[in-house]
Formats: C-alpha cells, structure tokens, sequence
C-alpha cells in the first residue's frame, strides 16, 4: 500500500511568509535573493524527506516564493522602499 503525502499549503503560512519577506527588506537586494534560495532550498530538501512528490513539491516552492515576493513588493510600496 502506498500514500500520496499532501504537505499543508505553505503559501498559506503567512507569519513565515511576513518574517521572510520583512527580513528582506533590511538587507542589501543580492543578499535577500540569497536569502530567499536559501529558504527554497530548504523547503524542497524538508519536502523530499518527507516523501512528497516532485511535481508537488515544484508546485508548493513556487507558490511559496509568489507569496513571498508578493509580501514583499506590498511592503516595499507601502514604505516607500526601493526593490
């Protein structure tokens, strides 16, 4: 018997989402696009242990980093930041 393994939807998980993209924007633009391969990098490997499927886990990375860079352009624009 084999079972699909179905991961919580992680664009979903707002306070990780908030802290993300806020740390991002205290740094220097190059080191954010680091920081945030690092996090993507990271959920892919916990993902992969885990047992989730490959096309699942390109699924929820890239809803996860559209929800971060989505947060992230909302509070560039409502502080008057530049990207």
């Amino acid at each position: 018997m084999t079972a699909v393994v179905l991961p919580f939807r992680f664009a979903r998980r707002f306070p990780q989402i908030q802290r993300t993209a806020g740390y991002m924007t205290t740094v220097p633009a190059n080191h954010a696009e680091g920081h945030l391969r690092e996090q993507l990098r990271r959920l892919e490997d916990s993902l992969r242990k885990k047992g989730v499927a490959e096309p699942l886990i390109r699924s929820e990375v890239a809803s996860y980093e559209g929800a971060i860079r989505a947060h992230l352009w909302r509070l560039l624009i409502s502080h008057g930041g530049a990207a």
